[in-house]
């Protein structure tokens, strides 16, 4: 009688008669017994949700979110304003098609009176530029003796491929000149100046985020003295940078750095930038974290979400609608934890000076060239990171793919449980072209890289799960052996494979316990020519010391050639070990450092099994050979 009323309720679509978690009531986290009166407010109405950015409090900014609960801050997330009562924000198109009518049908916006509830409003990479009236808001918001916390990321961070990155909307500015970026209505020209104390943040803040995009995994270590910096620098250690950027301060009455690379650190170019990605090095590139006294009112700035983000997304990327990477930086050894604790704590405090200009708070250091010759144009004429594709429109929700934050549907509960999926018996009871959510352990591959097997936990039931292309690297037993024995969500129809029961046109998968799954945030963003590491990936070390014969997926840097082209020598992060790795024919031509020098120095993930070579440890046997972005 279940399994019948299961399938009446699915083919009549109630089944899904929830709306999407996105439109549920945005998330609110309430402190206990130590409330100290004081709420932080985490905006997703301009993005922080898009390529594989999951900055909302109950995704991969929830680490954040919670230790600020912990502190004694209510926590909420802010979506826009719900102009007509029904519930739910709903982001109507008003740049590329600016007409009157799509302004006042827009809810995705930022009014004074929707955030001044708010002590501290936090903006996590915004990818879509705020109007004038927006800025407007923000302005009187810190007028009010507010405080904003900025966090950005690497220029060209254009993770929704609608030619904005976070340095670009926070600046108030494109990084192109081209005349359509000026435009007019309720955006105004918003064309590089080529100065660097024009645009909004310079004008209200005396400071501008660079267009650099750097690496430095060991952590900026150039911290000022806690005297110097509103004490906020107090249990600080070097915060870890991949694939960031600095800002420059161009008023130092207003703005002054907090965290600068020292002399002793070694950072270079992010292996994806635009141009050299590194202009001055040292405290010359300006400083990586920083803040601002405007008024009443404060500000904070950082160039990289990396060391405060976590592995937890909750939503799927929505040009695609694969599951994000994001990398655990809270719980990193170059984590900001501490440091984004203090300044929100210094943000949320109101206090009467106006400037850094007394013995009390002193004045910053202006940056030497505040504006280097290489942001003056954009090197891609203003171009997205990619050319979307697939129909995807980032300006248009409706293209938005299964799962995603604004997306049409999704799955009724996500993070970390699916409360409408089915047991693999009860999937098996419905009639092909039922669409349905199941629950199974994943057993074995079926038919190489193209299907796997899923039976229920008691092992009695089992069906097939045909995998779409791009789900045969993470979840094709052949490609990853790590999940077999996974338990896996799965949402698709009702068919059969190979004449047996199966689940097919696969439109979500997902690990239980996994979330939307892990890694650093950079190399997986749309157009980026790598991914970040697997969650299974291990490292070097570990693949050393492993016994022969045990199955790996490792991530480490090609240190050399071995043997011409048949092998390689592939090394930890920092080279204090390494293992062979035996090239199968097909991979000679793009990863033997004999065929392809350029591969030295780039970081791979390898599956495969460890073994010897030339009697030296080895992984042999690969199925997975790729190029990862350069994750922490």
């Amino acid at each position: 009688m279940k399994q019948l009323l299961l399938a009446t309720l699915l083919c009549s679509g109630l089944a899904q008669a929830a709306p999407y978690e996105w439109n549920y009531p945005a998330p609110l986290k309430l402190p206990g017994a130590n409330d100290n009166g004081k709420l932080v407010l985490f905006d997703v109405s301009h993005g922080g949700t898009e390529g594989n950015a999951d900055w909302v409090i109950d995704g991969a900014f929830s680490d954040f979110a919670d230790d600020l609960v912990s502190a004694g801050y209510t926590v909420e997330e802010y979506r826009g304003r719900d102009k007509n009562g029904d519930g739910i924000i709903q982001f109507v198109d008003d740049y590329t098609s600016p007409s009157s009518s799509n302004s006042n049908a827009n809810e995705a916006v930022i009014s004074y009176a929707a955030i001044s509830h708010a002590d501290v409003l936090v903006l996590a990479e915004s990818n879509r530029p705020f109007t004038q009236a927006e800025l407007q808001a923000l302005e009187d918001f810190v007028a009010d003796g507010k405080g904003i916390f900025f966090i950005a990321d690497h220029y060209n961070a254009d993770r929704n491929l609608n030619s904005w990155d976070s340095t670009e909307v926070f600046n108030g500015y494109n990084r192109s000149t081209l005349l359509q970026f000026n435009i007019g209505g309720s955006y105004g020209d918003l064309r590089n100046p080529g100065s660097a104390s024009a645009g909004w943040l310079a004008q209200q803040f005396g400071i501008r985020f660079r267009f650099n995009a750097i690496d430095w995994h060991t952590g900026a270590s150039g911290i000022e003295p806690s005297a110097q910096v509103e004490g906020l620098t107090d249990g600080v250690g070097p915060v870890l940078m991949a694939g960031g950027a600095t800002l420059a301060v161009t008023d130092p009455s207003r703005a002054k750095g907090l965290v600068y690379f020292s002399g002793s650190d070694n950072p270079s170019a992010w292996s994806h930038a635009v141009d050299s990605g590194l202009y001055f090095g040292g405290t010359g590139e300006g400083p990586y974290v920083a803040i601002a006294k405007s008024g009443a009112g404060k500000a904070a700035f950082i160039g990289d979400s990396s060391p405060i983000e976590d592995s937890s997304p909750k939503y799927k990327r929505q040009d695609n609608g694969n599951t994000k990477s994001t990398y655990p930086g809270w719980t990193d050894a170059g984590n900001a934890a501490q440091l984004a604790l203090n300044l929100v704590d210094w943000l949320a405090t109101p206090e009467s000076y106006t400037h850094f200009n007394s013995s009390a708070h002193p004045a910053g250091t202006a940056t030497p060239n505040p504006m280097a010759t290489e942001e003056l144009d954009d090197p891609d004429n203003g171009q997205p990171w990619s050319t979307p594709s697939g129909g995807y429109n980032p300006w248009d929700t409706s293209t938005f793919d299964y799962g995603a934050y604004g997306a049409a549907t999704g799955p009724v509960s996500g993070g970390g449980g699916n409360t409408s999926a089915l047991s693999v018996s009860e999937a098996l009871a419905l009639p092909t072209g039922t669409p349905v959510t199941v629950e199974g352990v994943i057993t074995q591959a079926i038919n190489g890289v193209y299907a796997l097997e899923i039976e229920d936990t008691a092992g009695v039931s089992s069906l097939y799960v045909k995998l779409e292309s791009q789900y045969r690297d993470a979840f094709s037993p052949v490609n990853n052996p790590a999940v077999v024995g996974e338990t896996l969500y799965v949402s698709g129809t009702r068919d059969n494979y190979m004449s047996e029961p199966s689940i097919e046109y696969v439109t979500d998968m997902q690990l239980v316990g996994a979330g939307s799954g892990d890694g650093d945030d950079e190399g997986g963003e749309s157009g980026e020519s790598g991914t970040c590491a697997s969650p299974e990936a291990v490292s070097v070390s570990t693949a050393y010391a492993s016994n022969q014969g045990t199955a790996l997926t490792v991530v480490g840097q090609v240190i050399g050639g071995v043997n011409d082209p048949y092998a390689l020598e592939l090394g930890d992060l920092n080279n204090s070990t390494s293992v062979y790795v035996k090239l199968e024919s097909a991979q000679r031509a793009q990863f033997s450092p004999a065929n392809n020098p350029a591969i030295v120095g780039k970081t791979l993930e390898v599956a495969g099994v460890r073994d010897l070579y030339m009697s030296y440890p080895s992984l042999e046997s690969v199925s997975v050979l790729t190029e990862v972005g350069d994750c922490p």
